[in-house]
């Protein structure tokens, strides 16, 4: 029955500076993206925001210009009224009037005065004759029954010219009407409307035009299309209802626009000023462009600050691996508690190793105690006792050995058991160890044999102590009736051969 391969994976090539480097460019990347694209939009709507206030503040303005000159042009025709009504309706004095007032800011195309019954009195220009010419009322040129000044809708004249008429009644001090002063602007010709808005240039693609409660054109920078009907535009369509205000719309030639927009009230027209929304936003992308550019160095200062500070944060973490990854060796620990983490996270880590280490300390010592201890009588056994003569060896001291067999020990395994025989082994090791010196070294070095090493120590002092443990093993009663006897061998190493000492001690 197979069991599923484990997948092993191959090791990341991406350090952790390498990581942090990477992160950081890519959160700044991310964050530069998204400033930008904040920016963008802030600026967008700034832009816009701009163009429809300005637009709609000078909409406002150019209503309020036009309301004045037709109030200014209403109050000239009144005074004419007034000084033909004075006069008696002299001719002399009509005629000076229309010609007067032909010629003022308006720029009226056509000054006419027509008595009660619609026939002409004064005209001007005087290029055709047509004093006496009764007018047509029904056509828009006559003086209607209006008995207020007025400002007509625009309308097509007699010569077929889209006008508008100003006029102004004549009364005498009975109130009987005497006539009507009448003023009228070709609106495709060169008159005060074209004057007042023509003379605005602009050259960031902003345009104006005007119309009437209809949705007509009165003015627009394209002649051609005045006395065109619009349709289908939001922003005249709020101020035909009297509105004044902005908005972004989509005229009727699917342009994007943005629109400002104020109401005439005087002659119930509309201005409206608008700039399409490309113009108007043209030239962001090179703004934005330019902040791009200007970001770009303190972008780099951050990266090489970053790249700084990497190197910084990875350098505990690194040392702190290449230190484990060395593998354990002699002054370890001492390499890693060297290593300067100065923030939590490699503090921590240093620690962890720090007590790993320790704990392999203690796991490897256990493991050295129990390859050279004989696990019964926790003496040292024959791997222990070669590292003892190594190191007596190393030193070049002078030692004696003892070595102890308990008598007949097969019997004491045979007549009482070897659960007796180990106390009894065990029971050995313990008195060794309360007779034994300070420096000396015990071993069991297999069955009933052991043997102490004697530092230091002479062959009179060494048959001394092999005497006192034999006494002692012998008045120990370790087992019921009957007592446990050793023999003892000494020997004196004093020519450094500490193998051919033990010989001579067996």
């Amino acid at each position: 029955m197979g069991g599923k391969r484990m997948r092993i994976r191959k090791p990341s090539r991406i350090n952790l500076r390498q990581l942090i480097l990477l992160l950081a460019v890519f959160s700044a990347v991310v964050m530069l993206a998204g400033g930008m694209a904040g920016a963008y939009q802030v600026q967008r709507q700034q832009l816009m925001a701009n163009t429809l206030d300005a637009n709609e503040a000078f909409a406002l303005k150019l209503a309020r210009i036009t309301s004045d000159l037709l109030l200014r042009a209403q109050g000239n025709l009144s005074y004419s009224a007034g000084l033909m009504v004075r006069s008696g309706m002299d001719p002399a004095v009509l005629q000076a009037e229309v010609d007067r007032l032909r010629h003022l800011e308006l720029g009226f195309n056509t000054v006419t005065v027509v008595d009660g019954r619609g026939v002409i009195q004064a005209f001007s220009p005087l290029t055709r004759d047509l004093k006496g010419r009764r007018l047509d009322v029904k056509n828009g040129n006559g003086i209607g029954e209006d008995r207020v000044p007025m400002i007509s809708a625009p309308y097509v004249s007699v010569l077929g010219n889209l006008a508008i008429r100003l006029s102004h009644p004549l009364f005498d001090r009975t109130g009987h009407l005497l006539g009507r002063l009448s003023a009228t602007v070709y609106l495709k010709n060169d008159g005060g409307l074209q004057r007042l808005i023509g003379e605005q240039y602009f050259r960031d693609g902003t345009y104006v035009y005007v119309v009437d409660a209809q949705g007509r054109l009165l003015y627009h920078p394209q002649p051609e299309r005045i006395g065109e009907i619009i349709m289908n535009n939001p922003a005249i369509d709020s101020v035909r209802k009297g509105r004044s205000g902005q908005m972004r719309l989509v005229n009727s030639r699917d342009v994007d626009m943005l629109a400002g927009y104020a109401y005439v009230p005087t002659a119930d027209w509309g201005v409206v000023v608008q700039r399409p929304t490309e113009l108007a936003l043209r030239g962001l992308n090179a703004l934005m462009l330019h902040v791009l550019q200007l970001a770009v160095w303190p972008a780099l200062a951050l990266l090489a600050l970053l790249w700084l500070l990497s190197r910084w944060i990875s350098r505990p973490l690194g040392e702190l691996s290449q230190i484990v990854q060395a593998g354990y060796e002699e002054g370890m620990a001492r390499r890693i508690a060297a290593v300067k983490c100065w923030y939590l996270e490699a503090q921590r880590l240093r620690g962890a190793l720090l007590a790993g280490q320790g704990q392999v300390r203690t796991r490897m010592g256990e493991l050295y105690s129990a390859a050279h201890t004989d696990p019964l009588t926790k003496l040292g056994n024959r791997r222990g006792l070669e590292a003892a003569f190594r190191a007596l060896e190393e030193q070049g001291l002078p030692f004696a050995l003892v070595a102890l067999d308990i008598d007949l020990f097969k019997r004491i395994n045979d007549q009482h058991g070897h659960d007796a025989g180990d106390r009894v082994i065990a029971g050995l090791a313990d008195l060794m160890r309360t007779q034994a010196r300070q420096g000396d070294a015990l071993f069991r070095l297999g069955g009933e044999e052991f043997l102490v090493v004697l530092p230091g120590c002479d062959m009179a002092e060494a048959v001394k102590i092999a005497e006192r443990l034999r006494a002692a093993l012998e008045g120990a009663q370790m087992l019921e009736g009957g007592n446990v006897t050793l023999s003892a061998g000494v020997a004196v190493c004093e020519d450094g051969d500490a193998w051919q000492a033990l010989k001579a001690a067996d």
